[in-house]
């Protein structure tokens, strides 16, 4: 019995990296200063792309020539420099088969009167055909391999965890790229998600902490749901949550439904990539300068640059960011809530060879901020304007950080392997105080207070590594991916709750609120326990091609994980390990003309942390899906277009005891079901016009609950639709509309109900966005608004406190790109 509980053999990573390895503000330290040595000296650094002589096999489909080059150097993970307009509306039929990147260039030009070459630069850009005596080199316009350019993501990893068009996956995937999130002026994580059919963000109103609360298919996404460059960055804790900077982020890719055969632990719901903005070869500079309502004021900087040999690139993102919030406290003379906010992230590529790539990265967030902006509600069940809160008392205060690695080595064409690593910590320490209900009948408007604090450490350790080979076995062509992946994440949580001699906070009259009266910081410790879990996981999938139409994707995968909580108080140690097999098998056939059609299955297991009653740990809730769907990729345009059908299923879901008369203990008795449509149009309608456009329809119902069968879970909205059009004024002719670009959207939430018995429920609300912008030259200004008719509404209500909305917001962001 002694060995059940043995710690996994590879936790001698975890001694290596944490023995060896200076903690990650040391090392964002000294990448920083590499990275700005390297950009600092612009004149002896150019960008410049290795010469890949190596052949790949590559499945590029038809359409524009233009946007198939761009798809071919994506893929080739290299970059290229033109203007598309002198290719006009030529098309390629696409290119499948085994070529250098200069071979598969060729090929694609062939009989176009063009030809791309490799600049002093490494780039490659476009010439008129050498036939021709007089080669004229063509305006530039830069397209970094790997980014995907406009509204319109055609490739993606997430999925498969290999390089796969997004037509292709047998499961339903959205990306909101960089281009999307420079046009809207995304603030913060959530709001880059707005326009994401299945995805329900903001459900608690306004968040001025960075928690990044979201739904995905009708279930819960704020801590399990994160990964981040394909690693796990799952949270667990009263309010240890890993926050995002957007500006950080060269895309966001949103999968839906079931996926932990390729990424383990996961609920039902799906998964949501934050893909880092990483080196390439081309010169990268940028300055923004921002300000906008609330006195909102930021600053940023993106900077990349490489070597002459094309051996080393850099890169150096950061921001800082300074600003009040629509959280005020009344009778305060307009005292608000504030957010004090710092990032940066250091990266550095190493190119030894035409066939290895080395990344190192890593960086540092530091964030200040008061409360969120939830407002009590009166005994009678009015509204109030009265926060819980106090100025002067609630906190919230995290520092994140984080390091790590990428690796790729390509032995030749047939075999790759890939290995990425990252160690991420968080500190954070918040106070602030809850209501326990109104005092006396003599007294119906003072509400007593409990002030209550946390001191939480969370740091997770992820490696993962997989062996991918392309092979042929007659007719039928392979990518195979063979892998193992493990985590370990440890939360040290102390908790306070009140004080030792059982005072409790100073109430409150919702009357007449009186804020600024000295709180002590509570002292009496109701928590003291640190949790490990630990996940080592192994996978296989087969991707496979017959007769170019038909692809079959079969998945497996099995996780061993290992659970040890301590409680310091009592001084008692509880052990638990879980196994599961999850799978997924999707069938996808490739009409000509850009049709897809698709049937997936897929499987999700989450291990529980709580326990019943009797002290038993849970058992792991499991999720499954059907899934059938169409996507269509017109060849001649850049358009994506999905249809999905999904029926979810999640059990082993925890429901309240009923032989527990204070209603806090739980059973594991519980099933949900989602059942729903979606629909998602992301294209360029025509030149300069792109538009955005959403619809999700769910029924989500707990099929098996002790109390409330047949309910509908708190929270989920039963319809989402949105809308976003972007327009570029130049594509008319117009010479003083040239350098003018308007974008305007819209967004509609359907009411969600407010408890389980769904005896209340919070109206739906419709808000909507807009945006003008000038560029010319290096010189972008744009100015951007959210809920521009400054809609009163309210998220969600429940234990007798009511989220407002998100207010009208107005920024005006000043980039030199330079």
């Amino acid at each position: 019995m002694a060995s059940k509980h043995r710690s996994l053999p590879i936790n001698w990573y975890y001694l290596l990296y944490v023995g060896l390895i200076p903690s990650p503000r040391i090392i964002c330290s000294a990448i920083f200063c590499i990275v700005l040595a390297a950009t600092w000296f612009p004149g002896s650094i150019h960008a410049e792309a290795a010469n890949d002589i190596t052949k790949k096999n590559y499945a590029i489909p038809g359409g524009l020539l233009s946007d198939v080059l761009t798809e071919f150097a994506a893929a080739a993970g290299v970059s290229l420099s033109f203007d598309p307009t002198p290719l006009g509306s030529r098309n390629s039929e696409g290119l499948r088969g085994n070529y250098t990147v200069e071979e598969g260039f060729r090929k694609l030009l062939q009989g176009s009167g063009f030809e791309l070459i490799r600049t002093d630069r490494g780039v490659y850009s476009l010439v008129t055909s050498p036939e021709n005596p007089n080669i004229t080199k063509l305006p530039e316009m830069v397209v970094t391999g790997g980014k995907a350019d406009g509204y319109v993501a055609k490739r993606t990893k997430t999925a498969t965890k290999t390089d796969t068009p997004i037509i292709e996956a047998p499961q339903s995937i959205s990306v909101v790229t960089r281009d999307e999130m420079d046009m809207r002026s995304v603030q913060n994580f959530t709001e880059a998600l707005r326009y994401v059919p299945g995805v329900t963000v903001d459900q608690f109103g306004f968040e001025g902490r960075g928690y990044e609360y979201l739904l995905l298919r009708g279930f819960n996404g704020l801590n399990n749901a994160n990964f981040r460059d394909g690693l796990s960055n799952a949270a667990f804790g009263f309010f240890s949550s890993f926050i995002t900077d957007p500006y950080g982020l060269e895309r966001i890719d949103v999968l839906r439904g079931p996926s932990s055969v390729l990424f383990g632990r996961g609920d039902a719901g799906g998964i949501v990539n934050r893909v880092t903005k990483l080196p390439n070869a081309a010169p990268i500079r940028e300055i923004q300068l921002q300000y906008g309502n609330f006195d909102r004021k930021r600053i940023a900087a993106d900077l990349g640059a490489a070597t002459e040999d094309g051996k080393l690139m850099f890169r150096l993102v950061t921001t800082a960011l300074d600003t009040d919030t629509q959280v005020k406290y009344p009778n305060t003379g307009g005292e608000r809530a504030e957010i004090r906010r710092f990032y940066i992230a250091p990266s550095i590529t190493w190119r030894p060879t035409v066939n290895t790539t080395i990344t190192l990265m890593g960086d540092v967030l530091n964030n200040r901020s008061g409360t969120s902006l939830f407002q009590i509600v009166a005994p009678d069940g009015s509204q109030t304007r009265v926060l819980q809160s106090d100025p002067k008392f609630t906190r919230y205060a995290a520092n994140q950080s984080s390091i790590g690695y990428q690796i790729e080595h390509h032995f030749n064409e047939i075999f790759t392997v890939r290995q990425n690593f990252r160690y991420t910590q968080q500190k954070g320490r918040f106070r602030d105080m809850f209501g326990l209900g109104f005092n006396t009948i003599e007294q119906p408007t003072l509400l007593d207070r409990q002030a209550y604090g946390t001191n939480e450490r969370l740091t997770q350790t992820v490696l993962d590594s997989h062996l991918q080979a392309k092979l042929d076995t007659g007719p039928v062509s392979h990518t195979v991916l063979l892998g193992a992946d493990w985590n370990q994440t440890n939360l040290n949580l102390k908790y306070f709750e009140g004080y030792n001699d059982g005072s409790l906070a100073p109430a409150i009259d919702i009357l007449n609120p009186v804020y600024g009266i000295p709180i002590a910081t509570p002292d009496a410790l109701g928590i003291n326990s640190k949790e490990r879990i630990d996940q080592l996981g192994f996978y296989i999938q087969d991707q496979m091609r017959y007769n170019e139409n038909w692809i079959l994707t079969l998945s497996g995968r099995f996780d061993r994980i290992r659970n040890r909580d301590k409680d310091f108080l009592i001084e008692e140690t509880s052990k638990r390990s879980d196994s599961a097999f999850t799978g997924r098998a999707g069938l996808t056939y490739l009409f000509s003309n850009g049709i897809a059609p698709y049937f997936g299955f897929s499987q999700s297991f989450l291990p529980q942390t709580s326990i019943s009653a009797d002290g038993k740990p849970f058992d792991p809730t499991r999720g499954t899906q059907f899934e059938a769907g169409v996507k269509y990729q017109p060849a001649g345009g850049r358009s994506l277009y999905t249809v999905a059908f999904f029926d979810l299923t999640k059990t082993n879901v925890l429901t309240r005891d009923p032989n527990d008369p204070a209603g806090f203990a739980l059973m594991q008795s519980g099933k949900v079901r989602s059942r729903g449509i979606e629909l998602e149009a992301r294209t360029e309608l025509y030149r300069g016009l792109n538009a955005i456009a959403s619809f999700t329809y769910h029924d989500v119902e707990n099929i098996k609950d002790t109390d409330f069968r047949g309910n509908t879970p708190i929270q989920v909205p039963d319809i989402l639709a949105s809308g976003w059009l972007d327009y570029s004024f130049g594509a008319l002719g117009i010479d003083w509309l040239r350098d003018f670009g308007l974008g305007f959207g819209v967004r509609h939430v359907g009411r969600v109900y407010n408890d389980e018995a769904n005896t209340s429920t919070t109206p739906s609300f419709t808000l909507f966005d807009a945006t003008l912008r000038y560029e010319k030259g290096p010189i972008l200004f744009t100015i951007n608004s959210s809920n521009i008719f400054n809609n009163k509404y309210v998220s969600t209500t429940f234990f007798n406190r009511q989220y407002p909305g998100t207010e009208r917001t107005v920024i005006g962001t000043l980039s030199f790109r330079f």
